[in-house]
C-alpha cells in the first residue's frame, strides 16, 4: 500500500511540476513580448535596469529564460516516460538536481531578499519554493523508478 502510494505521489509532483514550470514559461514569454524586465511576483524593476539593455534585449533575455523553462518541462516528461531509457540515467539525474537546485537557489534568493530589504519577490519566492519542492519529489521518484 505504501509503496503504491509513494510511487502515485512521485508521478503525480513530476506532472504538477510540468504544470507549475507551464506557468513560468508563460509568464517569461508574457514579459518578452512586452519587453520587460523580471517575473510575475518578482521583485519591482525600476527604470535604471532597463539602461544596460540594447534595443530588443530585454526580449532575448525572457525568451531565453521561457526557453529554459521549455527545456524543464521537457527533462521531467522524459523523466515520467519510457523515452527515459534512452538516455544515461546519470545524466538526466543531474539535470533534474540541477534544476531543483535552481529553484530551490530562487526561493532562498527571493524569500530573503524580500524579508531583508522592501524590493519585494515574496510571492515569486514562494512560487519557486513550491517549485522546488515538486521538482525534488520528482527527482527522487525518477531515481527510485529508474533504480529497478
Amino acid at each position: 500500500m505504501i509503496a503504491g502510494m509513494t510511487k502515485w505521489i512521485g508521478r503525480w509532483a513530476g506532472c504538477a511540476a510540468i504544470g507549475w514550470t507551464l506557468l513560468y514559461l508563460a509568464s517569461k514569454a508574457h514579459f518578452a513580448l512586452e519587453e520587460r524586465i523580471g517575473v510575475t511576483g518578482g521583485p519591482q524593476v525600476t527604470a535604471d535596469a532597463y539602461r544596460d539593455y540594447g534595443p530588443g534585449e530585454v526580449a532575448q533575455a525572457q525568451w531565453a529564460n521561457a526557453a529554459a523553462g521549455a527545456l524543464i518541462v521537457l527533462l521531467l516528461l522524459v523523466s515520467l516516460t519510457s523515452v527515459r531509457r534512452l538516455l544515461p540515467r546519470w545524466i538526466l539525474l543531474a539535470l533534474l538536481w540541477t534544476c531543483a537546485a535552481m529553484a530551490a537557489a530562487g526561493a532562498i534568493g527571493m524569500l530573503g531578499g524580500a524579508m531583508l530589504t522592501d524590493r519585494g519577490g515574496a510571492v515569486f519566492g514562494g512560487y519557486c519554493a513550491v517549485w522546488a519542492v515538486l521538482l525534488i519529489v520528482a527527482t527522487l521518484d525518477f531515481h527510485r523508478r529508474s533504480r529497478a
